[in-house]
């Protein structure tokens, strides 16, 4: 008895408050306020630490925005609470939530920080998904309904961010919602025009210049001797490839991949280690210290099958250096042997070319940051050409971790000025990435993408 007139208290209570704004007017504690939300269903409430409280959450969103009899999903958000009065950090890696703790920007600048993870990806999958309803417009109306909503609670600035597919991520919600931050930091974020864009493949051809020349033609040796010896090595690779079709194909496309792999997550000084003098069993071994078998197992491919998806219809992608192994070749490679089984997939770069357009002429208060060895670079956004404010950094010999507390000298002054302006505070410290000796969330989600191959 005593629960149903708690129950049918807390209804009259938040039911009295229609209008959302006024419900949290009324409230003074922070997860009174978000109950006011009608969207948002609270899971958990824990202490992340000294500074934080963490609230994990879901946010009711329609599996299409144009339709509102659209079966609805659940998306998982997760917030970082600090305090109302400080600006908001919107985070995304674009896919799931890999990981919870605050990025570089909430720890250099102090903030609030609220992760969502990206439609159709672990937690936030549709119970029956339509494909084509994976798409940027889509993904944009997720964000942009989750922000207004918490902008009912957290009234300061607001900047999102994202690295590789996130930084695309919020970059595409500020194309189609321009106001609802002040400003977006998108790292290593590319634009491609092509599931097999040229532009990745004259970047390989040439990274690292006239100092790393004997590196990229050792890769070119190692890639043949591999193909070369590929009986022998099939015998080493276990696991289920049915997506793929089998591990020969399996086999086939990481060979392929590997030099992309290499200096996507790689370090310039391994380029001495490349065994190409080396045993089969040594070459073998870093193959897979490279571009794992392992990763193109069913297992692996099918919980990024959305990313796939998206490649195959909207975002593109890079062709393959493939010249020198085409003698040596058996199958084909195309998005679409990564893509789910039976859906239709065809590909426009319309978007694509709308965002590159937006970013020359409408785009303002956005920070690049880019690696000057990360191949994802060759398809880097441009800057705008009508003089809005628009910056773009690079890492010295980065790679796809860039970020900007990796930038040097006055790069990374001005980063942190940038920065500074838009969320209106003063960096903590300018070192403070430094100090803290647990990684941040780039960290974390650099890790992930390295390990996943994305």
């Amino acid at each position: 008895m005593k629960n149903l007139i708690l129950m049918l208290s807390c209804l009259f209570i938040y039911g009295a408050y229609a209008n959302e704004d006024a419900c949290i007017a009324a409230r003074t504690n922070i997860v009174d306020k978000i109950k006011c939300l009608k969207k948002v269903k609270i899971k958990s409430i824990t202490r992340y630490s000294l500074q934080y409280q963490k609230i994990e959450m879901t946010f009711t969103q329609p599996m299409d925005h144009q339709d509102s009899g659209s079966q609805q999903f659940e998306q998982r958000i997760v917030l970082l609470h600090k305090n109302i009065d400080e600006p908001m950090l919107l985070q995304t890696s674009g896919y799931a939530i890999f990981g919870v703790r605050p990025a570089h920007i909430a720890r250099v600048f102090g903030t609030n920080q609220l992760q969502i993870e990206h439609r159709y990806f672990e937690n936030s999958i549709p119970q029956k998904p339509d494909w084509k309803l994976l798409n940027i417009k889509q993904s944009a109306d997720d964000f942009h309904a989750i922000t207004v909503a918490f902008q009912k609670i957290y009234k300061k600035p607001w900047v999102n961010t994202g690295a590789s597919k996130g930084g695309m991520t919020s970059t595409y919600h500020r194309y189609f919602y321009p106001d609802d931050v002040v400003g977006t930091v998108a790292d290593v974020a590319p634009l491609s025009f092509s599931t097999t864009d040229q532009r990745y493949n004259y970047f390989l051809e040439n990274v690292g210049g006239e100092d790393y020349r004997t590196c990229r033609e050792n890769w070119k040796e190692l890639q043949l001797k591999l193909l070369e010896n590929r009986d022998l090595l099939l015998l080493r690779i276990q696991g289920h490839f049915s997506q793929l079709g089998s591990s020969d194909v399996a086999f086939e496309h990481s060979v392929i991949e590997a030099p992309f792999y290499f200096w996507q997550y790689g370090n310039p000084a391994r380029c001495a280690k490349i065994p190409v003098n080396g045993t089969i069993e040594e070459m073998f071994q870093f193959l897979q210290s490279v571009a794992a078998i392992n990763d193109y197992t069913d297992k692996k491919l099918t919980r990024f099958i959305s990313y796939f998806y998206q490649a195959g219809t909207e975002l593109g992608g890079p062709d393959n250096v493939t010249y020198h192994l085409e003698h040596l070749r058996k199958h084909e490679f195309q998005i679409s042997q990564y893509t789910p089984k039976g859906e239709e997939l065809i590909y426009s770069n319309e978007m694509m070319k709308k965002i590159k357009k937006w970013a020359e002429n409408e785009a303002d208060e956005i920070l690049y940051i880019y690696g000057e060895f990360d191949p994802w670079t060759a398809a880097e956004y441009p800057m705008s050409k009508v003089g809005k404010n628009t910056t773009k950094l690079y890492v010295p010999a980065g790679n796809h971790g860039a970020n900007f507390t990796k930038l040097v000298g006055k790069a990374k002054l001005q980063a942190y000025s940038i920065i500074g302006k838009w969320l209106e505070k003063k960096p903590q410290s300018m070192t403070k990435s430094k100090v803290v000796h647990t990684p941040a969330l780039e960290d974390i989600e650099f890790e992930l993408r390295k390990e996943l191959k994305l």
